[in-house]
C-alpha cells in the first residue's frame, strides 16, 4: 500500500495552463513523425546490406550478431540518462544532438574496412543516438492525453515504419546497382536532412513551468515503478520479447535467406517493404482501437500472432511463404508496438516520462543485444535459422501469458484508479 503523502506527491502534475491543446499537440506529433520517417529511411537503407557486408569482410554470423548488438549495448547504457536529460533540458535539444551523432557515426563506418572498425562505429552510433527514441516518445506523451495517446503513438510508429518500408527497399536497389558502400553515405545525409527539418518544424512546448516543477518536486523513477510493479514488469517482458524476435530475424534469418535461399538485395528489400506496409496500416488502426477498448488484450493477442508468424518463418521454403510470414509479423508488431508505448505513458507520472521511456528503451535494447548475438551463435552452430526461430516462438508465447496475467484492464478514456492499475 502506498503512503498517502507519497501518493499525493506523485499525483501532483505541473500546472496545465501551458499545456498544448489536443489539436496543436497532434500537429506536433505529425511533424515529429515526418522527421522520424526521414531518419528511419537513413537507418533502414543499410538493413539489406549487412549480410553481404559480412560476406565481403569474410566473417561469420556471430560477428554479424556482435555488430548488431553493439549498437543496442551502448543505447542500454545511455538511453535512461538521456531520457532523463530530456526531462530537464527539453526534448528538442536531445533529438537534434542525437541526429547529428547519427550522421557522424554513419560516415565513419561507411568507409570501414574491418569488422572491428564496423563494430566500433556501430557502437558509437548507438551511444550517440540513444536519446532520440525516448525523447520522441516522451515528446508525444507531453503533447497528448490518455484519450488520444494510442492514436498519437500510432502516428509516431507510422512515421517510423514509412522509413522502414522505403529505407530497405531503397537500400536494396542501391546495393544492387551501386555497391554496398554508398548507402551508408546516403544514410548520413538523410540524418542531417532530418536534423534541419526537425529544427524548423518541431517546436519545444513551453517547459519553464515543467522544469521548475521538476526541480521542486522531482519524482524518482523507482517510486513510479513501485506503484505498478506488476504491470511495468509485464510490459517490460513483452517489450523484450518483441525486440528479441526482431534481433533474431535480422541476423539468423537474414543470413539464411542469403546463404541458403540465395535472396538478392532487391528481394530482401521487398520483404521489408511488405512487412512495413502492413505495420503502417496496422499502427493507426490498432492505436485507435487501443484508445477505445483498452491496451491489454491487443498486447496479449499480438504476442500470440507473433509466435504464429515466427513459426511460419520456420517452415517457409520460398519467397512467397517468407512474405506471408512477414505479413503476419507485421500485424503482430503493429498490435504490440504503439500499444505498449501508450500503456507505459498511461501508467507514468507526467514529470518523468523521459526517464520512464528511457528505462523501457534500455529494456528494448537489451533484447536487441541478446537476440542478434544468440541468433548468430545458433546459426553458426546449426548452419540455419531453424533453432533460433524456434526459440523466438517459445519466448513470444511466454510473453503472451505474462501479458494476459500481469497487465491491467482499463479504458484509456477513464481515470486510472488504484484498483485498475494494481
Amino acid at each position: 500500500m502506498v503512503d498517502p503523502d507519497e501518493q499525493s506527491a506523485v499525483d501532483q502534475v505541473p500546472p496545465q495552463e501551458n499545456a498544448p491543446s489536443q489539436k496543436s499537440g497532434m500537429h506536433q506529433v505529425w511533424m515529429l513523425a515526418i522527421s522520424l520517417s526521414i531518419l528511419q529511411i537513413g537507418f533502414g537503407i543499410v538493413t539489406p546490406i549487412f549480410p553481404f557486408y559480412i560476406v565481403e569482410l569474410r566473417v561469420g554470423a556471430t560477428e554479424l550478431g556482435v555488430l548488431a548488438a553493439s549498437f543496442a549495448l551502448t543505447r542500454i547504457i545511455l538511453a535512461g540518462p538521456l531520457g532523463g536529460l530530456s526531462d530537464r533540458v527539453g526534448r528538442k535539444k536531445v533529438l537534434l544532438a542525437a541526429l547529428a551523432g547519427f550522421a557522424v557515426s554513419n560516415l565513419i563506418y561507411a568507409y570501414a574496412n574491418s569488422i572491428i572498425v564496423m563494430i566500433f562505429a556501430r557502437a558509437l552510433e548507438g551511444g550517440i543516438s540513444a536519446g532520440f527514441y525516448p525523447a520522441a516518445n516522451a515528446f508525444v506523451s507531453d503533447m497528448t492525453t490518455p484519450e488520444n495517446r494510442g492514436s498519437a503513438m500510432g502516428y509516431l510508429s507510422m512515421g517510423n515504419m514509412v522509413g522502414f518500408v522505403v529505407g530497405p527497399s531503397l537500400g536494396g536497389v542501391l546495393a544492387e546497382f551501386l555497391g554496398i558502400r554508398l548507402p551508408f553515405v546516403i544514410a548520413a545525409a538523410a540524418s542531417l536532412a532530418t536534423l534541419i527539418i526537425l529544427n524548423l518544424i518541431v517546436h519545444e512546448p513551453d517547459r519553464q513551468t515543467v522544469r521548475s516543477e521538476f526541480e521542486r518536486q522531482r519524482v524518482p523513477v523507482r517510486d513510479i515503478f513501485s506503484q505498478n510493479a506488476k504491470a511495468y514488469s509485464a510490459l517490460g517482458i513483452t517489450m523484450f520479447a518483441n525486440m528479441f524476435a526482431i534481433g533474431i530475424l535480422e541476423v539468423a534469418f537474414m543470413l539464411d535467406s542469403v546463404q541458403r535461399y540465395a535472396f538478392s538485395p532487391l528481394e530482401i528489400g521487398a520483404f521489408f517493404g511488405v512487412l512495413g506496409v502492413i505495420v503502417i496500416i496496422g499502427n493507426i488502426a490498432f492505436g485507435r482501437i487501443s484508445d477505445r477498448i483498452g491496451r491489454k488484450w491487443l498486447i496479449t493477442i499480438g504476442s500470440l500472432v507473433a509466435a504464429l508468424a515466427l513459426y511460419f518463418f520456420m517452415i517457409a521454403s520460398g519467397v512467397m511463404s517468407f512474405y506471408l510470414a512477414g505479413a503476419f509479423l507485421g500485424v503482430a508488431i503493429s498490435m504490440r508496438g504503439p500499444t505498449i508505448q501508450a500503456m507505459v505513458a498511461d501508467l507514468s507520472d507526467a514529470r518523468a516520462y523521459g526517464s520512464v521511456m528511457g528505462t523501457f528503451g534500455a529494456i528494448s535494447n537489451s533484447a536487441y543485444v541478446v537476440g542478434p548475438i544468440l541468433g548468430g551463435v545458433l546459426f553458426d552452430t546449426s548452419g540455419d535459422s531453424i533453432s533460433a526461430l524456434g526459440l523466438t516462438v517459445v519466448v513470444s508465447v511466454a510473453s503472451a501469458v505474462v501479458a494476459g496475467v500481469g497487465l491491467p484492464s482499463y479504458r484509456p478514456s477513464a481515470s486510472l484508479s488504484e484498483d485498475e492499475t494494481q
